[in-house]
C-alpha cells in the first residue's frame, strides 16, 4: 500500500471515529429520540466506509450494501414528522441487517 493510500485511509477512519464521537457527546444535549437517529446515520456512513475503503466484496454483497444505504438515505429522517413511522423504520433495518447476516454467515 502507497503511503499516500495508508494516509487517505487512516483519514477516512478517524472521520468517522470522530463522527461517533461527536454523536456520542452531542446526546447529551439533544432530545432522546436523537440517538437511534444517529445509530442509523452511523450505519449509514460505515457503508460509505467500506466503500471509501474500497474493502474487496462479494459483488451481491456490494449491492446489498448500496440497496441499504439507499433505504436509509430515503426514510431516516421519518423522525422529523413521524416518530412511528421511524420506529418502524428501525425495526424493519435490524430485521433486514439479521436477514443478510444469517445469509452469509451461516
Amino acid at each position: 500500500m502507497s503511503e499516500k493510500m495508508n494516509v487517505r485511509n487512516i483519514e477516512i477512519i478517524l472521520e468517522f471515529l470522530a463522527f461517533l464521537s461527536s454523536s456520542a457527546q452531542g446526546l447529551f444535549g439533544e432530545p432522546l429520540e436523537y440517538g437511534p437517529l444517529r445509530c442509523v446515520d452511523a450505519i449509514r456512513r460505515f457503508i460509505d466506509l467500506i466503500f471509501k475503503l474500497d474493502v474487496p466484496l462479494d459483488e451481491k454483497f456490494i449491492q446489498e450494501l448500496k440497496e441499504l444505504r439507499s433505504w436509509i438515505d430515503k426514510d431516516m429522517h421519518l423522525l422529523m414528522y413521524d416518530r412511528e413511522k421511524f420506529r418502524e423504520f428501525v425495526n424493519n433495518l435490524t430485521k433486514t441487517l439479521a436477514e443478510i447476516a444469517l445469509r452469509y454467515l451461516t
